[in-house]
């Protein structure tokens, strides 16, 4: 410890002396860690961050797979739908009654909770102040099976996810902080949620942002005031009871046929995740029996699959995991480029100093002992390099996440760097260190003691005796640096290429002067004929603003990737399927 305390001291002198030098390579260096570094923070954030609740290794995620859309056991589904490399459809969507039964007959889950796979944007309203929230419907089990306890009031239990219950809701710190200032008499307080009034009864710990990764829910509600908070899910479709001002034909809670819930169970000590699957599976495929027919495709019967559960909902993974790593490519061939500058500029540098290593040699220091002196002024010049670029990563982690945000839903991720990042940190600038100093070291301690010693010159320049200038080291560096530069800046160029081409295609529609926005007016009480009276006042209203040409409603938003499937009827045609292509045809008829 003496040894390297005395190395430290003497590397700080002379890096001191040397301020162009030391300042030129500390922000070479710290570009290239504090990118590393900032790409990491969004790596550790959404791929490899556990959720922040109670042994987070406990919980697994339930999902199904099958070959092509279930017939007959499925009408419609909410939540996501994907397929996967075996051209599989896979989803995390389960009926209600499916998740009943799962809940009491499984022997493999100390607990399991349920909640809804669509997102919900609430209309809050407090002390005669509108707002908007991100909400989420979960089962009575929520918090329970995650294992948060409130800072402030109390959670969900059974009693207030069933029918007839006072409506009650958990808030998130942020929220809390937001909209209540942290007040603790914010327990007990009205709100009104979609024209519903609703308690406050718990508040969340500060770290706690859900299941899903990217998304902040503020909200949490009951799963059973599904009928009042989103009347619009119902089986009868969306809006489509709300405009005829008929009821649905049976309530999500009862529909086999509307997969809605998304599951999450904790592992009982002991068990392992094949037999928890067999089991799930064998329970699962007791609540379809009743819907399977003869003529049903055995691979299109959905069949249950086990995925962990710590890092919670994978949607985000799924849709920036390849970008990431992408970037984490480009910004470490960044990270070489910048190795590669240094130990250059380290080699001229270690040249400038034959006298200064050859008197150190004369004197008694030993080859290996002047190597650890060079060495530690190189780690501790990449040390500095990374207290700087983790500077820089601070700013950058905050622009990448408003960047990946500005699509049409918010991302929220708490990119703060934790002591994984940080330890990251630390190891890429001591390896950097390492590495564009060791070829430096070996070469600067290469002295002939003689030569330099009498006339204070030497062969480091890259001649050799006879005049003739070889390939040295530094060339080969230069070269590196070239190298990578040209593939770095070639695949900037191809992806600049294709953000302008993708600015460019054509979407089927005029996508210049277009506003659009999202209203929900089922979420206040409207339907029927008020409901269509509302949008038909809204058409009216906006045709009439200055510089509006026309005015247009849809279900779906514009390449908002959401899709609803339906049957049809034309009246005076009936549909008749070809069998021997799968296809319909239409056919008057009466």
């Amino acid at each position: 410890m003496g040894t390297l305390l005395q190395d430290l001291r003497y590397g700080v002198r002379m890096l001191g002396t040397n301020r162009a030098f030391t300042a030129v390579a500390v922000l070479t260096l710290a570009l290239g860690i504090g990118a590393n570094t900032a790409i990491f923070s969004l790596i550790d954030a959404v791929l490899l961050e556990s959720l922040p609740v109670r042994n987070s290794k406990q919980l697994v995620l339930l999902d199904w797979a099958s070959r092509g859309w279930p017939q007959g056991v499925m009408n419609s589904l909410s939540g996501n739908m994907d397929q996967d490399k075996a051209g599989r459809t896979i989803s995390t969507s389960f009926s209600y009654p499916a998740y009943e039964m799962i809940r009491a007959r499984n022997q493999v889950f100390s607990d399991v909770l349920a909640l809804a796979g669509s997102d919900s944007q609430l209309n809050v309203g407090y002390i005669g102040e509108a707002g908007r929230a991100e909400g989420q419907l979960v089962s009575g089990s929520f918090f329970t099976t995650l294992g948060i306890q409130p800072i402030l009031g109390r959670a969900f239990g059974p009693e207030d996810d069933r029918i007839g219950a006072q409506p009650a809701a958990v808030i998130s710190y942020g929220y809390w902080e937001r909209r209540f200032g942290r007040d603790p008499s914010a327990i007990g307080k009205k709100l009104t949620i979609n024209s519903i009034p609703v308690t406050v009864i718990g508040i969340c710990p500060p770290e706690f942002f859900g299941v899903q990764p990217g998304r902040s829910v503020e909200v949490w509600l009951p799963l059973h005031l599904q009928p009042q908070i989103e009347p619009s899910w119902s089986p009868s479709g969306p809006s489509q009871s709300a405009l005829s001002g008929s009821q649905p034909v049976a309530s999500l809670f009862a529909a086999r046929d509307n997969w809605w819930v998304v599951m999450i169970g904790r592992l009982k000590p002991g068990v392992t995740e094949p037999a928890a699957r067999a089991q799930l599976d064998a329970i699962l495929q007791q609540s379809l029996a009743p819907d399977i027919q003869p003529a049903t495709k055995p691979e299109t019967i959905p069949h249950v699959e086990l995925e962990s559960g710590s890092k919670g909902l994978n949607d985000l993974r799924g849709e920036f995991s390849t970008p990431l790593f992408v970037l984490m490519a480009f910004v470490g061939l960044v990270l070489l480029i910048a190795c590669a500058n240094v130990a250059n500029l380290q080699l001229a540098r270690a040249a400038s100093r034959q006298r200064e290593i050859a008197v150190r040699m004369a004197v008694g220091a030993g080859r290996g002992r002047v190597m650890q002196q060079l060495l530690t002024e190189s780690v501790l010049l990449a040390l500095m390099g990374g207290a700087v670029g983790l500077l820089m990563a601070f700013w950058g982690t905050d622009f990448l996440v408003a960047l990946i945000s500005s699509g049409r839903q918010p991302i929220s991720l708490n990119v703060t760097p934790d002591p994984r990042v940080l330890g990251f940190a630390a190891a890429v600038s001591v390896l950097t260190g390492i590495l564009f100093g060791l070829s430096p070291a070996l070469r600067g301690t290469r002295v002939d003691l003689t030569p330099v010693l009498k006339e204070g010159s030497g062969s480091l320049g890259g001649f050799s005796a006879r005049g003739r200038r070889r390939l040295s080291l530094g060339n080969a560096l230069v070269v590196i640096q070239v190298s990578l530069s040209i593939v770095l800046l070639v695949g900037a160029g191809l992806f600049v290429r294709t953000l302008n081409n993708l600015q460019h295609v054509s979407a089927g529609f005029d996508q210049r002067n277009l506003l659009l926005f999202g209203i929900d007016p089922t979420q206040d009480g409207y339907e029927g004929q008020r409901l269509l009276g509302f949008y038909q006042e809204l058409t009216r209203r906006l045709e009439a603003l200055p510089g509006v040409r026309s005015v247009t409603m849809s279900a779906q938003t514009l390449i908002g990737g959401g899709v609803s499937i339906g049957d049809f009827h034309i009246p005076g045609y009936t549909l008749m399927p070809r069998k021997e292509s799968g296809e319909i045809e239409l056919r008057p008829g009466s």
